[in-house]
């Protein structure tokens, strides 16, 4: 059997993985433990036989990292600082393990610039990306995903994402308002998808360092989410007017890891949203 670590678990990714794994999701690749190492303290109850195992510390000042056949780096600071301090510790750390040990570095769609106010987001995850690409180099098999918008039950704690605005405003608001007066296209993969997504591009890591888009390319207006939100509710739906000259798309192309993994997407958008509000709703 095999143990993933999880280095910066703590949010919406670390979390939802873990609940993919307690759902048996992990079993192909023989993953029965996961280490979680975080700077917040958290704590998943623990369902069927699966092992969990929480450490909090900040991963720029571990001493040590404990044995793992998978590495899943998703530490994730504002600052560019703080990345590069674990980042180097990270380094650091890897020299003590063997080169046999899969890592995969969760970077983020944004480095390819469609959004002008996440360039400096952009910047700091291209060069830790380069770092990366460094540890193939040397011999490490590695792996890059890059992250794009998802869903899943976790993500309705998270208020900064349109789509859970929506979904609690569905469940404790008179209507649904849609701020934005710009035309924004996203997409959703569900936190299940995820999960396999990443497990098996980790799985494939190797000295060359493959590079893969993970996100749905069901590509949605948040005007007409807003709306089909509205629909499963039953609620009012207000959407200011819209300036179509300002248009804002994140949506990947997941062509690359449909032919070389022969990876799927299994969740509609519709399919998760119902999945969400009807679990919410039990």
């Amino acid at each position: 059997m095999k143990t993933l670590t999880i280095i910066g678990g703590s949010g919406f990714l670390g979390k939802s993985i873990i609940d993919y794994a307690q759902k048996k999701g992990l079993s192909k690749w023989q993953i029965n433990k996961i280490i979680c190492i975080s700077r917040r303290k958290i704590y998943l109850k623990n369902r069927n036989s699966f092992k969990v195992k929480y450490i909090t510390g900040d991963i720029s000042k571990l001493k040590k990292l404990y044995p793992a056949d998978y590495i899943m780096y998703a530490v994730n600071s504002d600052s560019s600082k703080k990345n590069l301090s674990a980042i180097k510790n990270f380094s650091l750390l890897l020299e003590k393990l063997p080169k046999k040990t899969k890592i995969l570095f969760t970077s983020s769609g944004a480095v390819y610039g469609s959004i002008k106010s996440k360039k400096k987001y952009a910047k700091n995850k291209l060069i830790l990306e380069n770092i990366f690409k460094s540890y193939g180099k040397k011999g490490y098999q590695v792996s890059i995903a890059r992250l794009f918008t998802f869903i899943g039950n976790r993500i309705l704690n998270d208020k900064k994402y349109a789509i859970s605005d929506f979904i609690n405003s569905g469940f404790y608001k008179k209507k649904i308002i849609l701020k934005s007066k710009n035309k924004v296209y996203r997409s959703y993969m569900h936190s299940d998808d995820m999960a396999r997504w990443l497990i098996t591009i980790l799985a494939s890591s190797n000295t060359k360092c493959p590079i893969y888009n993970v996100g749905s390319d069901e590509s949605i207006s948040l005007q007409n989410l807003a709306k089909i939100i509205g629909k499963i509710f039953k609620k009012p739906v207000e959407i200011k007017k819209t300036n179509n000259k300002k248009i804002e798309r994140y949506v990947p192309s997941i062509k690359k890891a449909r032919k070389e993994l022969n990876l799927k997407i299994n969740y509609k958008l519709r399919t998760s949203l119902y999945s969400i509000i009807k679990r919410k709703n039990d």
